[in-house]
């Protein structure tokens, strides 16, 4: 028996960062028309779902304006899961 792919399948972060942050932040995080996202990795899930869903940083400091609040946009055309947050969040970890 050939059991079905799930379709709750985790999540590829280094794909949804390419899709929905990297061309303010760059492909690297390194900042371009968005800041450089080193900083996010020393921030809990939930802190960084905050920042992504509604546009405040951890010490409640409002991001600026182009920064979408996904909440309200989606990723990628539908609102945004907590595992596709989680998994972005682990990308922008990897990266150096």
């Amino acid at each position: 028996v050939v059991a079905a792919a799930s379709s709750a399948a985790t999540p590829d972060g280094s794909v949804l960062y390419a899709g929905n942050c990297a061309g303010c932040h760059s492909a690297k995080a390194e900042g371009a028309v968005g800041p450089a996202l080193k900083v996010v990795g020393g921030w809990s899930a939930a802190d960084f779902r905050h920042a992504v869903l509604d546009g405040k940083a951890p010490e409640g400091r409002t991001l600026g304006v182009v920064m979408p609040r996904f909440a309200t946009t989606g990723l990628d055309g539908a609102p945004p899961t907590d595992t596709q947050l989680d998994a972005i969040q682990a990308y922008v970890k990897t990266l150096p």
